[in-house]
């Protein structure tokens, strides 16, 4: 039965990523950039407007300082840091199979982070490689952090609009991070998702950014709750909501404030908040660069 439930959800996942790739919208860049009523042609004058959009786009956010539960939110949050930085408690550790893995789980693309490092070339590493990269984990999982190197963020801009020159709002960011950090982030998502799952954290009916719990399956399943409905001569009630910018907006002491909450154990929430903080980034506009900024709300792609 596991067997026939496994070979179905792999051939649903096939299914939508096809129709992903037929229906997918494809990105146009840009040469120009709008302002008002002036539209920028200069690469320079471009990424300069870029920087400083994307700057005020993830400057901390503004505390209302007669709000009492932004108040509250921010007491607790500097009593869960005090108790943090006394913490003694250690990740579990990892081992070069579980890295393995991890690495076979990589897309093989040829795109970097600022460290011009790609997964098409982590993918191709000696076994020596990886015994080295497990020692360095370990440590890191010991002592709740990761290098601060891996927080940098290589910002390129796609265009949102079909036709037209876009708006610096109108751009859509992707960040490129150092791929390395991508593999130290499975490895810990495995013990985030091991205490979550094992608390029932997550609801059952979430669907999505869990393994085999595909969105597809739960957009069928609405389907055939309609059509159960009908049949029966019953209306059907559904309410959507889409948040805006929801990553973008995440705000970290809350998000700290919560997990604590969920008493998610303190190595765990100690190793995310490194995870969190001091990240910086910087705006690519073709071979142009930016200066460095730092990124205080939001959450990592």
């Amino acid at each position: 039965m596991e067997q026939i439930q496994s070979s179905k959800n792999k051939g649903e996942a096939v299914f939508w990523s096809h129709l992903g790739k037929i229906y997918k919208q494809k990105s146009l860049p840009f040469s120009k950039l709008k302002v008002g009523d002036v539209v920028l042609t200069d690469k320079e004058n471009i990424s300069n407007k870029l920087y400083e959009h994307y700057m005020e786009q993830f400057k901390p956010p503004l505390l209302d300082f007669t709000n009492t539960h932004d108040m509250e939110i921010m007491k607790e949050f500097e009593e869960i840091l005090k108790g943090l930085s006394t913490s003694t408690e250690e990740v579990e550790v990892t081992n070069t199979s579980e890295i393995r893995n991890a690495i076979r789980s990589l897309k093989p693309k040829k795109s970097a982070g600022y460290d011009n490092i790609s997964n098409f070339i982590i993918k191709r590493l000696p076994p020596g490689y990886i015994q080295g990269l497990g020692n360095c984990f370990n440590l890191w999982l010991k002592e709740c952090r990761m290098p601060i190197e891996w927080k940098l963020a290589k910002i390129k801009t796609l265009n949102k609009l079909k036709a037209g020159v876009p708006k610096s709002d109108q751009t859509r960011p992707i960040s490129l991070l150092a791929t390395h950090s991508k593999l130290y982030e499975k490895i810990l998502l495995t013990r985030i998702r091991s205490w979550a799952e094992s608390n029932h954290i997550i609801p059952k009916e979430q669907s999505g950014f869990r393994p085999n719990c595909l969105i597809p399956t739960r957009v069928l399943s609405i389907y055939q709750e309609v059509l159960n409905n009908m049949a029966a001569n019953s209306p059907t009630l559904s309410i959507y909501f889409d948040y805006q910018k929801a990553y973008d907006k995440v705000w970290h002491a809350a998000l700290i404030v919560k997990l604590s909450r969920a008493n998610i154990p303190p190595a765990l929430l100690k190793t995310i908040w490194f995870w969190l903080s001091r990240r910086e980034a910087v705006v690519v506009y073709g071979e142009l660069s930016t200066s460095k900024f730092p990124i205080s709300i939001g959450l990592p792609q």
